[in-house]
């Protein structure tokens, strides 16, 4: 039985107490239902929105994302109330935006900036978490790849962090020896490979589409950035093409590459003593050219929520606060540059001023719901390219080719 169930029997049962002579009771306010992932952070984040209102308003259901994404998607799909207030990730945010799944946050947004301090959140985070032009979750934590480099190596070879992908491929040729690629690099399709194309398509290249979703990274600058990622590959670790972030993580924590790509998530365990080589030796900045993906995870509001959205808004938001997010630093990255920019913190996380950086040059995946499954296409052309099968330019126009293809079979184009 939903809340929305149960109040009707309450309200049935105070109907028939007034008819009977009985005192009539308010009826009990409305529950909030909220699903969400499980995982430490969200577990935090979901009791603080519970503590926003009083005992027993709000239920939480935290189960494994597959399973959890299978139920949103269900109730939503059948316009069912019996779901309030959803957790998404990025990717999943556009899908069920696209869908017209989600109530639009704008008008509670601008209502509200002031008084929780909304204008915090940096442009990268909104527009991570909006489709089309509309806000539609609240921005509970933050991901984005930072730059991780051997800082004795580089005051070793009197060389500064790079700030250009020139100064980055410089470094990396510098300090490559047999025993130590100059960089990691991650490019296991189709995610890993996918996030760092991601990077060197916005920090050389004009990005991925033009306003009409058709593709530009096959474009001159395309071109200029892929074949930069070909040049850079010989400085790279062997099995480059089948490293993903834990096969880099290693590499670094090892001491087998001096430098490279890698998430904020990842910062931690170069410090810790158990797994790592280069304790105190590695440091970060925001990736040399900036573009590197950020994701942001939230929680939305259904559109088919019976329960007061403004109510909801304001209990997200309180979860949001400068205060809840303080002490969830020690769960996940806050995305609240106030946050970041805390001293305490900072000397807490040494990663966190490198990460604040990172969060005002960094770029989510396009706002397309269905960017996954392009992804898939474009990655296997350019491992093509950068491995030598095919030559940089052809391998782009296949997958360009390929991409409007899927795309105007999904009406993208009119």
């Amino acid at each position: 039985m939903t809340s929305k169930h149960v109040n009707a029997v309450a309200a049935t049962a105070i109907a028939t107490a007034v008819l009977a002579g009985g005192t009539a009771v308010a009826p009990a306010q409305e529950q909030i239902r909220i699903v969400s992932h499980r995982q430490p952070a969200l577990e935090y984040y979901t009791g603080q929105m519970q503590a926003a209102l009083p005992d027993g308003r709000v239920t939480v259901e935290l189960m494994p994302i597959d399973r959890q994404m299978e139920l949103a998607s269900i109730t939503m799909s059948s316009q069912s109330d019996a779901i309030d207030v959803v957790y998404l990730n990025d990717t999943s945010l556009k899908r069920f935006a696209a869908n017209g799944w989600l109530e639009p946050l704008d008008e509670l947004w601008e209502e509200y900036k002031d008084e929780y301090n909304l204008d915090d959140f940096p442009a990268s985070v909104i527009d991570s978490v909006s489709y089309d032009g509309h806000i539609y979750s609240m921005p509970i934590m933050t991901n984005t790849e930072l730059f991780f480099y051997r800082s004795d190596l580089f005051e070793e070879a009197g060389i500064e962090p790079p700030t250009t992908m020139e100064e980055y491929m410089a470094a990396a040729a510098q300090l490559d020896t047999p025993r130590r690629a100059g960089t990691i690099m991650s490019l296991k399709p189709v995610d890993a490979a996918l996030n760092e194309a991601h990077w060197y398509i916005n920090a050389i290249g004009d990005g991925w589409f033009d306003e009409e979703w058709r593709p530009i990274f096959n474009n001159e600058a395309g071109v200029e950035a892929i074949t930069m990622m070909k040049e850079m590959t010989q400085y790279a670790p062997r099995g480059f093409t089948s490293h993903a972030n834990d096969e880099s993580t290693i590499n670094l924590q090892q001491g087998l590459a001096a430098m490279g790509l890698q998430w904020f998530t990842r910062a931690a365990a170069m410090d810790n003593p158990e797994q790592s080589r280069v304790v105190g030796q590695i440091d970060w900045v925001a990736p040399p050219g900036g573009g590197a993906r950020l994701a942001n995870d939230g929680f939305a509001i259904s559109k088919f929520s019976s329960a007061d959205k403004e109510e909801m808004f304001r209990m997200l938001a309180e979860a949001a606060s400068e205060e809840s997010m303080r002490e969830g630093a020690q769960y996940a990255m806050p995305p609240r540059l106030s946050v970041l920019e805390d001293e305490e913190l900072a000397k807490q996380y040494r990663w966190y001023p490198a990460a604040r950086r990172a969060l005002e040059t960094g770029k989510a995946f396009p706002a397309m719901p269905d960017f996954l499954d392009v992804g898939e296409i474009v990655t296997r052309h350019i491992l093509q390219a950068v491995t030598g099968e095919v030559e940089v330019k052809a391998a782009l126009d296949q997958a360009a080719a390929e991409t409007e293809e899927l795309l105007r079979s999904r009406d993208y184009y009119k």
